[in-house]
This record gives structure tokens, C-alpha cells and sequence, in this order.
């Protein structure tokens, strides 16, 4: 899942590892996703890089306060039998964000 989130009102999110960290350890639990580790990198003045390596693959994002914008990704060699999911942590994104709703790119990846 690709997620392009535009427009945040909680802006102070864009500069919080410790926050977003958070976030991504509950998306992990709920969702059953295997932390194998975590890399961040703070950038100055502003914005940060977060990188979850997963068993299934990985979870990153990348800010930019400056745009006001975040990416999001979410790769997972997990079989789902539908995008509910998927759906459910984009709009955990979007809430945490308080960011307006698009549409996340799913796509589907056969192996």
C-alpha cells in the first residue's frame, strides 16, 4: 500500500518519531507483523525518516513538514482475502494525521 497524506492538521506529528513509533507498534501488533527491527534518521532542520524491517517486509514513512506531507508505505507478502486491512490502517493513518481521506494505491503482487 502506497499512502500520499496531504493536508495534516496534527502537525506536530511530522517531526515526532516518538509518536509515529508508536503508531507503527500497534499497526504491528494488531495486524500480527513481525518487527525484525527499526531504523530512524532525523533530518535538520525538520522531518524524519522511520523504517520498519518485517518478516512479511516493511512499513516506512518519510516526512516533510515543510510540505506538509507524509509517505507512507506498507509492503507485506501476507494473503489477504480482501483490502479491509489495508483500509483499516490507511484510516488509522489519516486519523492520527487528522488529514484529509484519498485514496491509498493497493496493489496486488503475485508470487
Amino acid at each position: 500500500m502506497i499512502c500520499d497524506i496531504k493536508n495534516i492538521k496534527n502537525e506536530s506529528l511530522l517531526n515526532s518519531i516518538g509518536d509515529v513509533t508508536a503508531m507503527f507498534d500497534i499497526i504491528c501488533n494488531k495486524y500480527g507483523f513481525s518487527v525484525l527491527n527499526k531504523i530512524e534518521h532525523q533530518f535538520e532542520p525538520q522531518g524524519f525518516t522511520l523504517l520498519y524491517l518485517l518478516s512479511e517486509s516493511h512499513l516506512s514513512i518519510h516526512t516533510f513538514p515543510e510540505k506538509n506531507y507524509v509517505a507512507i508505505d506498507l509492503y507485506t507478502c501476507k494473503k489477504y482475502e480482501d483490502n479491509s486491512d489495508y483500509e483499516e490502517i490507511y484510516d488509522l493513518f489519516i486519523e492520527m494525521f487528522e488529514a484529509d481521506r484519498e485514496q491509498p494505491i493497493i496493489i496486488d503482487r503475485y508470487f
